[in-house]
């Protein structure tokens, strides 16, 4: 996997070999770190043309609500106005950030939640 970009909140990978972006959350999030770092994931999409992704919340530690209706109602429709066509979603396992997740997540075809990282991966690979 080669690194794009890393941050104290996020690490970007591009996995070449099966053709997805890998964001991988690390720790407390806010509302201001989401929308860095979404912007920081919506250009690598513009850029490159990256059209799937596996966004893994495994390393996230709690709640991040206050992000969550930007989330949802401006970067995701911007980023599926981008070309982002499969996003796979690995929630963390804590309640909080879960939750926060959910609140986050509109509701549409490319968009799909997982409780693990290699379910996530298998579903993207599947995806033409």
């Amino acid at each position: 996997m080669e690194k794009l970009h890393k941050a104290k909140n996020i690490e970007i990978y591009y996995d070449k070999e099966n053709g997805y972006m890998y964001c991988d959350w690390i720790g407390f999030q806010n509302k201001a770190s989401i929308m860095e770092s979404g912007k920081v994931i919506l250009d690598f999409v513009k850029k490159n043309k990256y059209t799937k992704i596996l966004n893994d919340n495994t390393k996230v530690t709690g709640p991040w609500q206050d992000a969550a209706e930007w989330t949802s109602t401006v970067w995701f429709p911007e980023m599926i106005k981008a070309g982002l066509q499969n996003f796979a979603w690995v929630f963390s396992s804590n309640i909080f950030a879960e939750l926060s997740a959910k609140k986050a997540m509109p509701a549409s075809d490319v968009i799909k939640s997982f409780l693990s990282v290699n379910d996530a991966k298998g579903w993207l690979i599947e995806q033409n």
